[in-house]
């Protein structure tokens, strides 16, 4: 029987296949129905095999924790437990009486097991329950291999059902191994969503429950435009959706035929149209979809991808050189790593009561100038091969910008005398993504080059809300009059400064904010490349006299609500099909 959640479109796209579960507590395994004899007897050798690695395992944990008593004698309950012939006996017959594989026998009796503590009475003999799941991982880890290795060797494309992702376990993948991603937590500018979208697959966060649900290996249906998940499909649904991926990927392939057109609006005026990239291979693709340039290239996610290089100058500049080659002569923003929050390396303590408002991004990066100093070295290097801008995020005060002015000369002089080729400093840019930076921008404008918005920090911050919180994701509104006003602050006071400002936040690419910003007069868009030709047909759509004072009176609104109420009318007749459905479905499902 299918099973059908709702959750936050995260990426768009539909896509069916099969799950392949992470880091869900749960031992769930598909069932696999052995042929031969010989299938049974070598099913019956694993099955040992991984109770005595098992056994090795505890015994070698039981000599590390002999001076707790405690400790040693839980290990010896976990060492009885694995030993108790009845359950080997148990997994045994069902081996061969089921001609099933090893690790199915083994979950399936656990699985009785589990069911008959936690019928039990006696609270002490209930509580056993966790002891019997610890061994029971165990030996399924020595049957399977630990979850991550076979992620890492994955041969055909899954679909990726996890309670939450960080970036660390997803960031080695690539899209030849995803079909698609869903979760129980996050929300849709939740670091899951932005992989996803750099990646052009499906994905649905914040589902609640999917992890519950999911079995290995089951079909999964990914409908990443209206945020629905199936499990097990009946046949009219696989049908029905076979249909509707058919019908999405005809209109995203018709407007990717016209990606080498100008990116201008209605009545043709220029906009600056650009990538955010997380991998230096990415840009490779920016071209092909049509942008001009990268704005946002997060470069935290190649430390991610290779934790053992962080401190390597090389790997850095390799890494910036060819961004810069690819994307020349149109300009490259590199943003210095936004470590911290949600994005942390083993190198850096994550003992945070709150991190998003912790030790995160450029405090960071000055607390450890040694080794931003690495990243900087890298920077200046790579330079000489293209248009670089650097850009330095969460700053919220005037000396964190000079204190990176001052480190990039002192640089630049340590290399020429050692007599190694760099570029010149780069134009020196700043992210603005809290009320702080746009309430002081006339005291950081004097002494930054450019300003680009990150809209899902800024909106965080400004409504106190965890963008990755299922608890209160229904509270995160980039459209909030608050949020909406001090994007338009921002952009007056880069007008009157004759500064360029843009936008790389997943406001950049909403059907419903482009004419909005526009109409503020952004300069620029930055937008996941998969989404570069999407976002061109609405600029061509719109028209600036119109979209000016659509801006203006979005001023006046008292709620997210009515300032998305009031751009909908606008859009309704002049954006692409595909796009107004999607719009159209969210209104009726009281999403945003």
């Amino acid at each position: 029987m299918s099973v059908r959640l709702s959750g936050t479109p995260a990426s768009p796209g539909v896509s069916i296949g099969p799950a392949f579960l992470l880091d869900v507590e749960e031992i769930r395994v598909m069932k696999k129905e052995l042929g031969s004899d010989g299938e049974v007897e070598q099913e019956l050798r694993r099955f040992h095999k991984a109770l005595e690695e098992t056994r090795n395992e505890l015994e070698l944990i039981s000599e590390q924790v002999s001076d707790i008593i405690e400790g040693k004698q839980l290990i010896e309950v976990h060492i009885l437990l694995l030993n108790d012939p009845s359950m080997i006996s148990d997994v045994e017959h069902r081996i061969r009486g089921e001609r099933v594989s090893a690790e199915y026998a083994v979950s399936r009796v656990l699985y009785d097991v589990l069911e008959r503590f936690d019928s039990m009475k006696d609270p002490y003999l209930r509580n056993r329950s966790v002891d019997v799941r610890d061994v029971g991982r165990r030996v399924m880890a020595n049957l399977l291999g630990t979850e991550r290795e076979a992620l890492k060797n994955i041969r055909n494309p899954v679909i990726l059902v996890s309670r939450d992702l960080d970036p660390s376990q997803t960031a080695g993948l690539s899209r030849r191994q995803l079909l698609g991603i869903v979760t129980d937590l996050g929300g849709s500018t939740s670091h899951t969503a932005i992989l996803a979208r750099s990646m052009g697959i499906p994905a649905v966060v914040g589902l609640g429950d999917v992890a519950e649900y999911a079995v290995p290996g089951q079909t999964v249906i990914i409908d990443g435009i209206h945020g629905n998940v199936i499990l097990d499909p009946e046949e009219d649904q696989l049908e029905y959706y076979s249909e509707l991926k058919k019908r999405y990927n005809l209109a995203e392939a018709e407007i990717a035929l016209n990606s080498e057109n100008p990116a201008v609006t209605g009545d043709g005026v220029p906009v600056e149209l650009s990538a955010n990239i997380e991998f230096s291979q990415e840009a490779d693709q920016v071209g092909r979809f049509g942008g001009r340039g990268v704005g946002l290239f997060r470069t935290e996610f190649i430390r991610l991808l290779a934790p053992e290089m962080e401190d390597d100058e090389e790997f850095h500049f390799r890494a910036y050189s060819h961004v810069l080659k690819t994307i020349a002569p149109d300009p490259v923003i590199i943003r210095t790593l936004d470590l911290g929050g949600d994005k942390f390396l083993d190198s850096i303590p994550t003992l945070e009561r709150n991190p998003f408002l912790g030790w995160r991004a450029i405090r960071i990066c000055l607390d450890r100038p040694e080794k931003f100093g690495v990243q900087l070295r890298a920077l200046l290097r790579a330079a000489r091969f293209g248009n670089e801008r650097i850009m330095l995020p969460m700053i919220t005060d005037q000396f964190q910008i000079l204190r990176v002015r001052s480190m990039l000369e002192e640089i630049a002089g340590q290399l020429d005398r050692a007599g190694i080729r760099r570029g010149e400093i780069p134009p020196l840019g700043i992210m603005v993504e809290t009320p702080a930076a746009v309430i002081a921008l006339d005291h950081l404008l004097p002494h930054a080059d450019f300003v680009s918005i990150g809209t899902n920090d800024l909106t965080q911050y400004t409504l106190a809300v965890d963008r990755g919180s299922p608890y209160v994701s229904n509270l995160f509104d980039p459209f909030h009059p608050a949020v909406v006003r001090q994007i338009e602050m921002a952009a007056g006071r880069c007008r009157e400064s004759e500064k360029w400002i843009g936008i790389c936040g997943q406001m950049a690419s909403d059907p419903l904010a482009i004419p909005l910003l526009i109409g503020f007069g952004i300069n620029e868009l930055s937008v996941p490349i998969t989404l570069i030709p999407d976002v061109k047909e609405m600029l061509k759509a719109i028209r600036m006299n119109e979209v000016r004072e659509l801006a203006a009176e979005s001023l006046m609104m008292e709620s997210g609500e009515q300032i998305r109420s009031f751009i909908l009318k606008y859009v309704e007749s002049r954006y692409p099909e595909i796009i107004l459905d999607e719009i159209h479905r969210d209104r009726e499902d009281g999403g945003s």
